[in-house]
């Protein structure tokens, strides 16, 4: 039985593949949602260029309608220096820098090498103004390399802790990953780092994100993202539908004992008003089928 930290990362990961414009009020209202249900951490936004993503463009705008007391629960993800100072000037204390496992996606998502990131990772590290996470993307698979040996990312999460990073999240960006493959390479890294800076990102491509969710939880891991809903994907990645859905997960995680922090009825509440916002339902099944609570209907 163990407590359970949450990152919802719905405003920035689970809307930035959507192609119709998502308005700013409604994304400050989703941010709003998650901080009143409990949710710990949450996703704000992207300092990205807005050619590439262009629905992260009112990134900053969204964050200024927080109060500075309620920053410190928001990440933002940044892809370079200029986006650094640019989350610094809105009040943003946490950040998220991405690298691929594999040179061949990360080179596709930044084009860098994966050393030239390291290098990058370096300077911003050295900027010594916030916390620095790093999700190491296609840990479990590349959509264009194929396969990832667990010796590449167990050596890449050593040296990422080496660098001075808060905390590195394992992703399984296209949504390759099984329970057994969850637990062998969660139980790996945990014996090259401290399990308060290890985090998994999963994606629910094939409809096994929350059983990864449960598996890695067995082996000891406490730290996860997910999205309310489970809207999201990644744009540089084919085919890479769904983040894993937050409330979906989260009950799952109650019902084998662990602690959580958020109200799951108030994050249904929250999906349901973000299926509202985008016109559609979102994979999601608690929210839609409800907590259940033991009586007969």
């Amino acid at each position: 039985m163990a407590r359970v930290t949450w990152t919802d990362v719905a405003p920035r990961d689970g809307l930035q593949n959507i192609s119709d414009v998502v308005p700013t009020a409604a994304k400050v209202e989703l941010v709003r949602g998650l901080l009143n249900a409990g949710v710990p951490l949450v996703e704000a936004g992207a300092f990205v260029s807005p050619k590439w993503v262009p629905q992260m463009a009112d990134s900053a705008e969204v964050i200024s309608a927080f109060s500075a007391n309620e920053k410190p629960r928001f990440r933002a993800l940044i892809p370079n220096l200029e986006g650094l100072e640019r989350a610094v000037e809105s009040g943003i204390t946490r950040v998220l820098f991405t690298i691929g496992a594999t040179d061949e996606f990360n080179r596709r998502n930044v084009n860098k090498s994966v050393d030239e990131s390291l290098d990058e990772l370096d300077a911003i590290v050295a900027a010594g103004n916030v916390s620095v996470d790093v999700a190491l993307s296609v840990a479990f698979g590349c959509p264009f390399s194929g396969r990832v040996e667990p010796k590449v990312v167990v050596d890449l999460c050593r040296e990422l802790v080496e660098r001075g990073v808060n905390e590195v999240g394992i992703a399984d960006t296209i949504g390759v990953a099984t329970p057994s493959a969850v637990r062998n390479l969660c139980t790996r890294v945990s014996h090259v780092a401290p399990s308060e800076v290890l985090s998994l990102h999963l994606h629910d491509t094939r409809g096994l994100a929350v059983a990864n969710v449960l598996a890695a939880y067995e082996v000891g891991f406490t730290r996860f993202d997910g999205s309310v809903g489970g809207v999201g994907g990644c744009p540089f990645a084919p085919r890479s539908t769904g983040n894993v859905c937050s409330e979906d997960a989260l009950s799952a995680l109650v019902s084998v004992g662990a602690e959580i922090d958020a109200d799951l009825a108030a994050y249904c509440d929250v999906a349901s008003g973000l299926a509202d916002v985008l016109g559609h339902d979102l994979p999601g099944k608690l929210y839609r089928a409800g907590i259940w609570s033991g009586n007969a209907t």
